[in-house]
């Protein structure tokens, strides 16, 4: 909603995109003169997202590699850059697309069709394997809304909230609900980490941390399993796995007898354990727990991030994949290797990079491997990948400069409001995107 008062701007319920949680309780003013003059309900990531558009990495001017420098040229230069780089790829890579709207998402398959290439997302190298496990078991999964409303206990495995999705606590924990009289003073916070994270610092007398050791995630969820499988759980007088028996012996009251629980798990579980499959004992033990107990029902939520799960959704809806898609001779066919392997194994000749900067965030042995080879970055701003790219394309920010949708963490769908326009009329990934698959068929 948006009203005009002393000629300024009062945008209530702005949708921020700093993060997967999509918090749509933001109040933005602006001057008449379109400039933020005052915002209310941002956390620290959603204030800084808002603030990039005064930054000074801003890009507004594509960019072209001659003589190893990038020098700033016209848009149709830098398109028919793109296209003679693309016509004489073999093997096509397109990476990135969670930083951005579904929109553009479509335009990325879209264009690796065309071209014959592979597509991946950031959740390849974050929460794919938490949709691998997905489609063979389900998820007891639950919303955001249930969580304010109904949840008593918050268990937090190997996710640090505070940081990740700073309002998450504020929203849910903090929050009373429809169906709670009473908010923070009967729910309980459970954090399972090695480390006491930031998280660790909202932690109440009633509240629980579990110190886990690095890698015992599954000896620790199997001991569960068979505490909640017995009608009076006998923990051992020494604890199990470091952990003290008072604290195990809370960690299944919790389990077995809160009335309306959530288990929320980051990339802390993902990592823990290269040999076993930790993912899948929890979808397990939530089933387990929603099966035996007269009380208690479980559910669980990955703590994505940004636009991931609208990819997931983007994908499933399009080809019925849930990411890792490859075509050839503009069909879809089912790759033998996933990103990782193609980028290790030098199964690729060309990146396309859209919304991401793979350059920082993959290893160096991943990276290294992505700079020797041509480069076509789509993006915001400066970064290690656009400064290495061969040709970059700016663009504007996504939820901020341009509007479209994108799935919040609890895969419920938001639709981003423009807020203010882009420096330089520049346009969206989406519409880059729909030039580029233009440009190729000219």
């Amino acid at each position: 909603m948006t009203q005009t008062i002393n000629n300024k701007k009062n945008i209530n319920r702005f949708i921020c995109p700093g993060c997967s949680l999509y918090c749509d309780d933001i109040q933005i003013i602006l001057s008449e003169n379109n400039e933020i003059v005052e915002t209310y309900g941002l956390c620290l990531k959603g204030y800084k997202k808002v603030n990039e558009i005064t930054s000074k990495n801003r890009i507004k001017k594509p960019l072209i590699r001659e003589n190893g420098e990038l020098k700033k040229v016209s848009f149709d230069e830098a398109l028919n850059k793109v296209k003679e780089i693309i016509i004489s790829s073999q093997k096509p890579l397109l990476y990135g697309f969670v930083n951005t709207t579904c929109e553009a998402q479509i335009n990325g398959i879209r264009l690796a069709k065309k071209i014959n290439g592979f597509i991946d997302s950031n959740a390849s190298i974050c929460h794919g394997q938490t949709y691998s496990n997905v489609i063979e078991s389900g998820l007891n999964s639950t919303t955001l809304n249930e969580c304010i409303n109904k949840a008593d206990v918050f268990i937090f495995w190997g996710s640090n909230a505070a940081e990740s999705h700073p309002k998450f606590l504020t929203r849910t924990i903090f929050s009373r609900g429809k169906f709670r009289i009473t908010g923070r003073e009967i729910k309980t916070l459970i954090l399972i980490d090695p480390r006491e994270t930031a998280t660790y610092g909202v932690a109440g007398a009633r509240d629980l941390y579990i110190p886990l050791k690095p890698g015992k995630d599954l000896e620790l969820i199997q001991f569960l399993k068979d505490m909640i499988l017995k009608e009076k759980s006998e923990v051992p007088a020494d604890g199990f796995v470091g952990i003290d028996k008072q604290d195990l012996n809370r960690l299944i009251l919790n389990l077995k007898g809160s009335e309306n629980g959530v288990i929320l798990f980051g990339q802390g579980v993902i990592n823990s354990n290269p040999n076993g499959n930790v993912i899948k004992a929890l979808i397990e033990l939530v089933e387990l727990i929603n099966k035996t107990s007269k009380r208690s029902r479980f559910s669980i939520i990955p703590m994505t991030g940004h636009n991931m799960n609208g990819f997931i959704q983007v994908s499933l809806s399009l080809l019925g994949k849930m990411g890792q898609i490859e075509f050839s001779n503009n069909q879809l066919v089912e790759p033998k290797k996933d990103l990782i392997s193609k980028i290790k194994d030098d199964e690729f000749d060309l990146s396309i990079i859209v919304a991401s900067d793979p350059i920082s965030n993959l290893p160096i042995t991943l990276s290294s491997k992505l700079a020797k080879k041509p480069i076509i970055a789509i993006d915001c701003f400066i970064s290690p990948t656009t400064r290495l790219a061969d040709v970059v394309l700016p663009v504007a920010i996504a939820g901020i400069e341009t509007d479209g949708l994108v799935y919040r963490m609890d895969n419920i769908p938001m639709n981003l409001q423009k807020l203010i326009a882009p420096p330089a009329n520049l346009s969206s990934d989406e519409q880059i995107l729909e030039k580029i698959i233009q440009k190729m068929e000219e």
